[in-house]
Formats: structure tokens, sequence, C-alpha cells
């Protein structure tokens, strides 16, 4: 299993960035922000996730240090979330990490309480799905496959996930760690860039991760539903028609 490619499944089932909850439990909860979902070693798009290197934990819900943090939460800091799908707990399911972060704990153990799997879930399955969208693509995804693409993407953020399953939540703190020479960063930015100087230096903050998963054999038919239901308005050249009946016969094989 993997993430929203959460499979298809030749290979074992994984999941990367939920027992069936009924929806009405979320009901009337306002959205939650999701600021960084787990992603897979080595992609290009978790440049913004900081690893244990830079950011040492000095303190969890499980005493200081930050050795006694459980495996899930190691694996999302060393970049290997999806691991977690590889054992026998989450056996045909996909696994998901959602985070946030800041210098309020009160705030952040509010919006890890509050944060409602079926709803919020579409943010890292979306995620997942454009990774997909990208790895099966030589050209940009919306040049290889069209309007297909963003019309998938849609029907993905603007849906559901009953069944999904809010399994563990944990905070850290975490301290910015320094070696003589290294350029102090805020974010994407050098302390000292010119264009873009940060409002202040962030040099430690408490994250909250909330680990979800949910049934690999749901979550591919809803994934497939979606995928089948898309009507476009300009209709695909012969080269995207191809990619586009490609993607979607092999669409789970990695995901």
């Amino acid at each position: 299993m993997s993430s929203a490619n959460l499979l298809a499944s030749s290979r074992p089932l994984r999941a990367v960035l939920l027992l069936p909850l009924l929806l009405a439990a979320c009901a009337g909860q306002p959205p939650q922000r999701i600021l960084v979902p787990a992603t897979e070693a080595g992609s290009e798009f978790q440049n913004w996730v900081d690893s244990l290197e830079a950011w040492q934990i000095v303190e969890s819900q499980n005493g200081t240090g930050g050795g006694n943090i459980p495996l899930w939460v190691h694996y999302f800091y060393t970049r290997e979330a999806r691991a977690i799908e590889a054992k026998s707990r989450f056996a045909e399911r996909y696994v998901f990490i959602a985070v946030n972060q800041g210098s309020n704990l009160h705030a952040l153990r509010q919006w890890a309480e509050n944060f409602c799997p079926e709803q919020d879930l579409a943010r890292l399955v979306v995620h997942r799905v454009e990774q997909r969208f990208v790895a099966g693509a030589s050209l940009y995804p919306d040049d290889e496959f069209g309007e297909y693409f963003m019309r998938v993407i849609r029907g993905i953020s603007n849906g559901e996930y009953p069944g999904a399953v809010k399994e563990e939540i944990f905070w850290v703190r975490r301290e910015m760690v320094f070696t003589e020479g290294d350029e102090l960063r805020y974010g994407f930015f050098d302390a000292d860039d010119d264009e873009l100087p940060p409002a202040e230096i962030i040099t430690e903050r408490f994250e909250y991760l909330v680990l979800v998963s949910i049934s690999a054999e749901t979550l591919q038919g809803q994934i497939r539903g979606i995928m089948d239901g898309v009507a476009v308005t300009i209709p695909p050249t012969r080269e995207q028609a191809a990619a586009i009946g490609n993607i979607r016969r092999t669409f789970f094989e990695g995901f």
C-alpha cells in the first residue's frame, strides 16, 4: 500500500504522509488546517519537512528527549512514513500523517482532538494522488493528462472518506540545532534573504501529529469512482487519452 496511491496490487499494501466512524460524529466542525502531509523519502515535495538532524526533539508527551517517541512518529521525521503500512497492524490499509505546528500547545491539542478523518483526510489523499500523477507523467501532469488531471484532483479534494479512522495523536517539542558555520534558515528562506526576510526567527516549536488509516479497498474504490466519473469540457488529444488510459490501469501500483 502507499498514500491515496496510499495500491493496486500486485505489490504488498502499504500507506504514508483511520476504525469506522460515523460522519455525524464530525458534523458542524470547522475545516481543520493540515500543514504537512507525510511523503515518501526522496520526494521533491518534502523540502519543507524538517529533519530530525535540523530540529532535535527535546520533549514529547512521553517525557524528555526523543528516545521514547512511537515508531510511526520516528518514521515521519525520517521521511519513511510509508513504512508504517508494512506493519501487520495496518495490513490492507493506507496510512496518512497530518501535522500542525506552533507555539501554543493547547491550541494544537484542540486541532488534533477536533481532527475529523472523514472530512479532513481529503487534503492528505489529494497530495498522494498528485504524487502518483507526477510519477506517471513524463511532462507536467496538466500537460500529460489535460483537463482530466485537474478534474480528478478536484473530485478528491471535495470528497469525504467514511471509514477513515484517527488511530493516534502525539505531540513533540523540537528545537533548532545549530552548528558552527550553519546558516540560520526559516521555512524556505535564509534569515539574511533580502527579498523575503522572515518576520521572526523560530528556534523552538510544538508539533502535533495525527495518524490516520483507511481500508485500502475502500479508498481505492472511492478513487476509482471519481476517476471513472470525470467529465472534461476539453477533449484530450490522442496522446493525452493514451496517458489517461495508462494511468487508470496502473494507478494503484506504488500508490
